[in-house]
């Protein structure tokens, strides 16, 4: 549940910063509707959506990335595609009819399956008859739960979301719907599944949250990363962050990245060049290594400040009680 802004915005939770993408838990101040897409979707095979609400874009041969750029979280579900059946890798904001968009690309039965359970990532699930989760009280919490208005209300403000897209969405009732009732199965660690043409491994990887899920097409070279790699900053702070699951994650994207063509992360934008996890694992051992300097973050969602961690291609953004004692 973490929220990402386009590069030229100046965004605010408490105070505001401009650097090339920010983390907020409040919406930009600027209005959104008033924001560009991203400029690197341009380079995309850009796909004809359903519902104006996403965009859709063919990212690989058979991998459909669907993106709500429309409000600030910019979210990336992916639909990855077999000869027997699909797998939908996240379902976005449950802001709009998400299965509509899906229904019109493929007509095979599909299967969800969450990067995590932040509420960002399941909130169409109810639409869909089939979840594959993972096993943990966290994710039965939100399974079970859902989130209520208050817990996600600043998605839904002028400065968060562009209605223009999205006309009769009655933003004073959002709220994540519970979808318990559709999880069929629970995965583990070096589970397959057979698409039909195509195998993803399935790869438990807490850290950023303690349900994390990363798939691997090895014979395509793809990985999808969910929040533990995206294009922006990482939050390393909220409920569930375990650093040293996260270390352990960060090694082994830097271990299969030189087999790669492609990484799809879960927001900003899809299929970033691998040579970023490289980056990412060695940025953050030099974080724990004591080897960099932490700055006080702009913001924080929790009581303990964070400190932000800026490198060329990575920022992170980690709460000081999760650092090794010592850490500058």
């Amino acid at each position: 549940m973490i929220n990402r802004v386009n590069q030229s915005v100046l965004i605010c939770f408490c105070i505001c910063l401009s650097i090339v993408s920010c983390t907020t838990k409040q919406a930009p101040s600027s209005r959104w509707c008033d924001q560009p897409l991203r400029s690197e979707l341009a380079q995309l095979k850009e796909i004809p959506s359903a519902d104006p609400w996403f965009k859709v874009y063919e990212v690989d041969t058979g991998v459909y990335a669907i993106m709500e750029p429309y409000n600030f979280q910019e979210t990336i579900s992916y639909l990855i595609t077999g000869s027997h059946h699909n797998v939908l890798f996240d379902t976005g904001m449950g802001m709009g009819p998400l299965n509509k968009v899906v229904a019109a690309l493929s007509d095979k039965p599909v299967v969800v399956i969450n990067s995590h359970s932040h509420f960002d990532h399941v909130g169409n699930n109810y639409q869909f008859d089939t979840v594959y989760a993972i096993d943990t009280a966290y994710t039965h919490a939100h399974a079970e739960l859902g989130r209520p208005h208050e817990d996600v209300n600043d998605e839904a403000t002028p400065a968060a979301i562009c209605l223009r897209y999205l006309p009769d969405f009655d933003t004073a009732a959002y709220h994540i719907l519970p979808y318990a009732d559709r999880i069929r199965r629970y995965l583990h660690e070096g589970d397959t599944l057979n698409l039909g043409g195509r195998t993803l491994e399935v790869w438990q990887v807490p850290g950023h949250a303690p349900d994390g899920i990363t798939l691997l097409d090895r014979k395509n070279g793809l990985l999808w990363t969910g929040d533990q790699y995206y294009d922006a900053p990482i939050w390393l702070f909220a409920e569930g962050t375990d650093l040293k699951a996260y270390e352990k994650v960060v090694r082994r994207y830097a271990a299969i990245a030189p087999s790669l063509r492609s990484v799809m992360p879960a927001h900003n934008r899809p299929a970033v060049e691998p040579q970023r996890l490289l980056d990412l694992a060695d940025n953050f051992s030099s974080i724990l290594q004591g080897k960099v300097k932490g700055t006080p973050a702009p913001f924080s969602a929790h009581t303990d400040p964070a400190l932000e961690f800026v490198f060329p291609h990575t920022r992170f953004l980690i709460r000081k009680d999760q650092l090794p004692a010592g850490t500058p």
